[in-house]
């Protein structure tokens, strides 16, 4: 974790299946796929997973569902606490809503995502807004290559 240039923060954990645990932002879900070819393309840079909500917020028929404020705001301690730890000079937030809630917490507004990321530096470590790569698989497929220069390009850029 020391050599950690690179942090991912999804918005919440999975819901496991079986007996195995799934690690944050699985290379099993579109996210995951997409977060790991940017990483192969990356090949001096060293990379860390996580997400802010550190359970699966499931709904009453145990479906997952996104997180509420109230459950963001009660796993937000343990995201810094990981940060300090890791100690990343990047962070990557994936998605408006993990992206807006981390940049307000942290007394910045959240920006329109477009392919040229805005960048925020809060006390020596840049801060980046993306899409989240879900949304890239699912509704902006031929923009794919895009997505993945650009999140390439802003690494390079503050690496």
């Amino acid at each position: 974790m020391k050599n950690t240039n690179v942090m991912w923060v999804g918005l919440s954990a999975k819901k496991d299946i079986g007996v195995k645990k799934s690690l944050p932002l699985n290379v099993d879900t579109n996210t995951g796929k997409l977060v790991a070819e940017i990483e192969a393309q990356c090949r001096s840079v060293f990379f860390y997973r996580t997400n802010l909500v550190k359970f699966p917020p499931l709904d009453f028929d145990g479906k997952l569902r996104y997180p509420t404020f109230d459950e963001c705001v009660l796993c937000y301690p343990e995201l810094l606490i990981e940060i300090q730890k890791v100690n990343p000079r990047i962070v990557l937030l994936l998605g408006s809503k993990t992206a807006t809630f981390v940049l307000n917490q942290l007394g910045f507004k959240m920006p329109k995502l477009s392919y040229k990321y805005q960048v925020f530096d809060y006390k020596g470590t840049w801060y980046v807004p993306i899409h989240h790569p879900s949304y890239i698989m699912v509704y902006k497929r031929k923009e794919k290559a895009q997505y993945v220069q650009a999140v390439k390009d802003i690494v390079k850029q503050l690496l």
